[in-house]
């Protein structure tokens, strides 16, 4: 897959009087994700796919391994039902975080919403 698509792209923004946001990118749980939390300290997850077999996009169980790698962040989850090969719902995200306990820190903003940290 790597091969279609080619790299992924994330973004950091810093500034010394403001927290630390990193997005992601259209990408999966991998160990570049898991470097850039461990440096950054700061997510697509639609579950996009391009085939039936392999995603594109975080999904519920990459933002679960997001959760745990970065235990002091807050996940805004975003990029669900605005492509049409994103095969993963707010609503299902949100009865998994429900499920696994992780609604505190795990943000499932609907479209137009907005946060201020």
């Amino acid at each position: 897959m790597k091969d279609l698509l080619g790299e992924v792209s994330g973004i950091v923004l810093k500034h010394p009087d403001e927290k630390t946001v990193y997005i992601a990118g259209d990408t999966v749980w991998y160990e570049g994700v898991e470097d850039n939390l461990k440096k950054y300290h700061p997510l697509n997850s639609g579950d996009a796919k391009v085939t039936d077999e392999e995603s594109i996009i975080m999904g519920k169980q990459d933002v679960y391994e997001v959760y745990n790698a970065a235990p002091n962040a807050t996940i805004i989850a975003s990029h669900m039902e605005s492509v049409n090969h994103a095969t993963l719902s707010r609503k299902e995200l949100r009865e998994f975080l429900s499920e696994k306990g992780m609604t505190q820190r795990v943000l499932v903003p609907e479209d137009g919403e907005a946060y201020s940290f």
